[in-house]
């Protein structure tokens, strides 16, 4: 696995819109990052392909390709379902894609599945199983592999492993690469997790083989890695730090959502890729520098001041990782109201849950869901389809919402009546 660095250069996420806005930024993208699932017409059980029409704007872009999951993360205890990982395989050969990357998170608990990414329990025995995940990957094609630094809105637990160590260990064991989002470590700072040069020093740097950026917004005491808006400045200066301590870095990738591709334009977006190459462009530090700056750190301490921790405390668990993770999974999917320790994080992670369970239903039942607003209220349907979220199992694949939504709504006659 030898290339020079910066080999593949900066780049992109290709969601929707940014077909619209290519012509105008083209010049400033080296290569481009593929999220397979989301060109998956529906579930993985159904073995459908890539859809035909964007893998064809894909290949006519004329630039490298590499994969990112965002279905079958590797950070649970849970083995991410083996359909899924074999689809995510075949969808990165058939785009040919220079390498492939997965979530240091978790969607499943047993047979429960969360309908989001979930931030890992960081104990040895998640190490140890994320390792085993990876090489499930890695026996299908041996290209290089990256795991995605999380993003973490709960409390550090005494007890469990440091953001930074737990990631290096799951690097290490797997012998894999680190997919550095930059976006999510400073993210996880700001809400009063290890800081980002706590988290970097604790990294093998050499294995550093790709970084995302993108931006975000604060929400009830808390800073979302939302991909909305352009890179903050504040995250481009910590990129400056940090980029030419990266002797292997291959890439530079700028995430966001389709709506907010839109809203930037070209000129906005051009703006943001001319800012990444700058970055790209500064010269690398000395292997010898470069390698002291990766000496373990100890931990920093809770950012007490930070609105997300201030006045709460976290104690070693005696409970294993499995029923912690399960623990975690039934309270974001409301399958549980409860959780043994008391962390505001986990009640935004359900509200981000329920967001995007429901964003599956916009396209199938966007009338159905206008008739219900209209007809109770704001705040009633919300609290009609909070009913829903309950009753119904979580999942990722919209066929498999709408459909859930559709029964469940066939048993419920006065809502029928509502949206007549």
């Amino acid at each position: 696995m030898d290339w020079s660095r910066l080999d593949l250069g900066v780049g992109i996420i290709a969601l929707g819109s940014l077909d619209q806005v290519w012509s105008g930024i083209e010049d400033l993208v080296d290569v481009v990052e593929v999220e397979p699932q989301t060109l998956w017409p529906t579930r993985v059980r159904g073995g459908l392909q890539l859809s035909p029409e964007p893998l064809a704007w894909l290949r006519s872009c004329g630039r490298p390709l590499i994969c990112h999951g965002v279905g079958f993360p590797v950070g649970g205890t849970t083995a991410p379902d083996p359909d899924g990982v074999a689809m995510s395989a075949a969808s990165m050969k058939t785009l040919g894609a220079v390498h492939w990357s997965e979530h240091l998170a978790f969607n499943l608990a047993g047979d429960a599945y969360a309908g989001f990414l979930l931030p890992p329990v960081q104990t040895p025995t998640a190490v140890k199983a994320a390792i085993r995940h990876i090489a499930d990957y890695r026996r299908i094609d041996d290209r290089p592999f990256l795991v995605e630094t999380p993003t973490n809105y709960l409390q550090p637990v005494d007890g469990d492993l440091g953001d930074g160590e737990y990631v290096a260990a799951i690097a290490e064991g797997a012998d894999c690469g680190i997919l550095l989002d930059l976006h999510n470590v400073w993210t996880n700072e700001r809400n009063g997790r290890q800081s980002v040069e706590d988290f970097v020093a604790a990294l093998p740097l050499e294995r550093v083989w790709e970084m995302h950026l993108a931006g975000g917004f604060e929400t009830n005491g808390y800073y979302l890695d939302a991909h909305v808006g352009p890179i903050d400045p504040e995250l481009l200066a910590l990129a400056a730090h940090i980029v030419p301590r990266l002797p292997r870095l291959r890439a530079i990738i700028y995430e966001a959502i389709p709506i907010s591709l839109a809203a930037q334009g070209t000129r906005g977006l051009h703006h943001v890729l001319a800012s990444m190459h700058e970055i790209a462009d500064l010269p690398p530090q000395p292997s010898s520098v470069a390698s002291a700056a990766t000496a373990p750190l100890v931990p920093a301490p809770l950012l007490d001041a930070t609105p997300a921790v201030a006045g709460r405390g976290a104690t070693v668990r005696t409970v294993s990782t499995e029923a912690r993770e399960a623990e975690l999974l039934a309270f974001t999917t409301r399958k549980s109201t409860t959780m043994a320790a008391d962390d505001p994080g986990a009640q935004l992670i359900r509200s981000l849950t329920d967001q995007a369970r429901l964003s599956l239903l916009v396209r199938d039942h966007e009338a159905t869901l206008r008739a219900l607003i209209a007809a109770l209220g704001p705040d009633a349907a919300e609290a009609v389809l909070t009913e829903f979220l309950v009753a119904s199992r979580a999942s990722i694949w919209r066929d498999e919402q709408s459909r859930a939504f559709t029964e469940w709504l066939a048993v419920r006659p006065d809502l029928c009546e509502l949206v007549a």
